[in-house]
């Protein structure tokens, strides 16, 4: 078979393959695991451990070992197997640089990986400027330097509904945010920054006042996630679009139970 053929071929069957990598994580990872045990510990506590050590095993580890163990068994020489690592590299690596127009300038940035509170999607975050906090099955990214108390909140929060399906939990919160703000407007279905319901809501145009965008994201087992960004209006050509490209990285997990 022509060499560029073969190429064209190995490259496409590993993209297609790539899509569906996030899913498969813990499949991986157990299989990686489980060769690596084998080979480096004794028999006698191999078993016992081996099922603790799965239990409690963050997910970013297992991101991390099968991104480097995938690199290595495609590190091969031809154009195809080096566009399948440089893709498995964007997918998989727990830090890596994105570029974003801050201001109107381009800023070189690095974006470490992230998973949520039950590991049910993973997001970068620029940890240089914000930091996640946890609570009450909510995840917030705030900025790192506190705003000060003359300003609204500014935070990135994400929440598992699970038993709501998208267009439910968008008409609850159109209704909600239409009795706290009067300008409020439903853009449906978007596919920038995530493909999602938008809403976005204001009151005025002062520098202070406050804007709400709430991104509603199927979470593909009848649930969604509610991705909701608070800022005022001064913030969103700095914090707005900081936000903006960490949800370009936002990725469901499909859950494993």
């Amino acid at each position: 078979m022509d060499e560029r053929i073969l190429d064209r071929e190995i490259k496409e069957s590993l993209i297609r393959a790539t899509d569906g990598l996030m899913p498969m994580k813990e499949e991986i990872w157990k299989n990686i695991q489980s060769k690596i045990e084998s080979d480096t510990r004794p028999r006698s506590v191999r078993s016992m451990r081996r099922r603790k050590k799965a239990r409690r095993r963050h997910i970013l580890s297992s991101i991390s070992l099968t991104a480097a163990a995938i690199i290595m068994v495609l590190a091969i020489g031809t154009n195809a197997g080096r566009a399948a690592v440089a893709r498995i590299r964007d997918i998989l690596l727990p830090e890596k640089d994105i570029v974003q127009e801050i201001e109107g300038e381009k800023e070189d940035t690095k974006v470490s990986l992230h998973e949520g509170s039950d590991s049910d999607y993973i997001i970068y975050i620029d940890e240089s400027n914000y930091k996640m906090v946890k609570q009450d099955g909510k995840d917030r990214i705030v900025p790192k330097v506190e705003i000060g108390p003359e300003y609204p909140e500014v935070y990135l929060e994400i929440q598992h509904v699970k038993d709501k399906s998208p267009v439910d939990v968008a008409r609850e919160v159109e209704d909600d945010l239409k009795s706290s703000f009067e300008n409020v407007e439903n853009y449906g279905v978007v596919e920038e920054p995530i493909k999602s319901i938008y809403l976005h809501a204001r009151d005025g145009f002062k520098h202070n006042d406050p804007v709400v965008s709430y991104y509603i994201v199927d979470d593909n087992q009848g649930g969604a996630f509610v991705i909701k960004q608070h800022l005022f209006l001064e913030a969103a050509e700095g914090h707005g679009v900081r936000f903006y490209h960490m949800l370009k990285e936002f990725k469901v997990i499909k859950s494993q139970e």
